[in-house]
């Protein structure tokens, strides 16, 4: 657990983050945000439930989310399940532990960069930004590679885009925690491939995503040995390096063409205008 001197509960997050920064010995309570930290007793904690960052909101062609809104709200909330055919609710659901899903925030799981999450390739899987207090606005994918900023998570901001994602987490028994994730998105012109539990935090196969969006379903079996060559594996926990690489193949081949077939099925139902 996490111990402080003293706690304080700021009501904006401008004044969570001033005061992150001032108190060298600080933490931000968030979810699992306070996980990463090595340290377990602080000069002063800083509470984030009342800094207004609990929300779900419709900005038109774009979702926002506040970081402090939790798995569970997310998993339930009509507007994410209109996403990517629903792929960010089902993975929660996935997710067997229910409090863990009442506590754990949206913001706290993606500073904390969980290696094993279901849910982080299939955020990477689409256009996906994160809000930093004091910093501004950048990709998933800078932020997930970048080194600890001292940052603070405002925000997450998922376009919508008209396309079908497809998740696969292997784990040893039901419940436990997955040993390989992935998550493979197909658009009208491009296809995105991401695998996590590598063991490292979820990563994009940038050039077999590229093979694939040039070549489509006719390229997936050369594409699944491509993202099993382009990522790094390791041996960890019950899995071994070659195993992951081994499963990745089977992972790859199961999900680009379930991702193929629910892109063609959404687009079979989307009512198009008709050239006149």
């Amino acid at each position: 657990m996490v111990s402080s001197d003293s706690v304080i509960a700021p009501h904006t997050p401008a004044e969570a983050y001033s005061a992150y920064r001032t108190v060298a010995s600080s933490v931000l309570v968030a979810g699992a945000q306070e996980l990463k930290r090595k340290e377990t007793h602080y000069k002063l904690a800083i509470e984030l439930n009342h800094a207004g960052l609990s929300y779900i909101r419709d900005r038109g062609e774009e979702i926002a989310v506040g970081a402090m809104t939790t798995m569970a709200e997310i998993e339930k909330s009509p507007l994410l399940k209109e996403l990517a055919g629903g792929a960010i609710c089902a993975s929660l659901r996935d997710v067997p532990d229910r409090e863990l899903k009442q506590h754990a925030t949206l913001g706290g799981l993606i500073a904390s960069k969980q290696p094993f999450s279901v849910l982080l390739p299939v955020l990477l899987s689409l256009t996906v930004d994160v809000v930093l207090e004091d910093k501004g606005r950048m990709e998933l994918r800078d932020y997930l590679s970048c080194p600890p900023m001292g940052e603070l998570i405002t925000e997450i901001v998922i376009a919508r885009e008209f396309v079908y994602t497809a998740y696969m987490a292997y784990r040893s028994e039901a419940g436990q925690q997955p040993y390989l994730t992935g998550a493979v998105t197909m658009g009208e012109h491009q296809w995105r491939i991401v695998v996590g539990g590598r063991p490292g935090v979820a990563a994009i196969a940038e050039n077999a995503s590229e093979e694939l969006s040039a070549k489509g379903l006719p390229a997936r079996e050369n594409v699944a040995h491509m993202v099993s060559e382009e990522l790094d594996f390791e041996n960890f926990g019950p899995c071994s390096e070659q195993e992951r690489r081994n499963l990745t193949i089977d992972m790859m081949r199961t999900l680009i063409k379930k991702a193929w077939k629910g892109f063609s099925r959404q687009n079979s139902l989307t009512t198009k205008p008709v050239k006149k």
